[in-house]
């Protein structure tokens, strides 16, 4: 899929504020179908475009849990823990 790099910047801002992949079709004016196959192929300009996008706004929300936490917030600390559980899980110690 062939998009501008005007349209690729809108697809992270958007990601970012998480919008759904399929109103970013739309608001692009890109086929819907094609654009939800692009999305899905790791490597593709469009792929990247989303996914930096989204992980910035999960970088930003994770740290946002951790200072809540560290300032002693019950339920972020319960979030905080389950995000170390979740990496634990992607980490192999032999």
């Amino acid at each position: 899929m062939n998009l501008t790099q005007e349209q690729l910047s809108s697809i992270e801002e958007m990601a970012y504020r998480l919008v759904p992949p399929q109103l970013v079709a739309l608001n692009i004016e890109v086929d819907e179908l094609d654009f939800l196959h692009d999305l899905r192929i790791p490597g593709t300009m469009s792929h990247k475009a989303y996914y930096q996008g989204y992980l910035r706004q999960i970088v930003e929300t994770r740290e946002s849990i951790i200072k809540a936490a560290k300032n002693g917030s019950n339920p972020a600390q319960a979030e905080l823990l389950k995000f170390m559980n979740e990496v634990n899980l992607h980490l192999k110690y032999e």
